[in-house]
Order: C-alpha cells, then structure tokens, then sequence
C-alpha cells in the first residue's frame, strides 16, 4: 500500500478505493463520509495515519487469507450433496 498517496486524500476517497476498509474506519470511529484527508482523520482519533493504514492493510492480508479456505468448504459442502 502506498501510504504517502493514501493519508492525503480524504476517507470517503480511501472507502471507495478500499471498500473492506468500511468495518475498520468504523471501529475507529472515523466517519466514512468526512471531508478531512485520512491523516487529518487519523489524528482525530490519536493514530498516526501509518498505523492507521497498516492496520487497514493486515486486516486485508487476513481477510485474504481466509478466503481460499471458504472456497473449498463450498466446495466440500457441494460434493457431500
């Protein structure tokens, strides 16, 4: 993730351009729909817009990672039907 692009755009901008990043935002309390650039809103909630990003980024790498295991449980569910 480039986090010098990202901190200085504002959270709506982030939202669109990393929809997952939704729930997480959330959690910090930084409304989605605010005006002020993701490092302005960071700041807001006493969080450097780094670490921000860089939980943004491993709930992502998480998310990620889960994803090929629901795969082939679907997949394992439609062969025991």
């Amino acid at each position: 993730m480039r986090n010098g692009n990202l901190e200085n755009i504002t959270v709506e901008q982030v939202v669109q351009k990393l929809p997952e990043a939704r729930s997480f935002l959330r959690e910090a309390r930084i409304d989605r729909t605010s005006m002020l650039t993701l490092r302005e809103a960071a700041a807001a909630v006493s969080m450097e817009s780094d670490e921000l990003l860089a939980q943004i980024e491993d709930r992502l790498r998480r998310a990620a990672r889960r994803a090929p295991a629901r795969v082939e449980e679907a997949e394992g569910e439609l062969a025991l039907s």
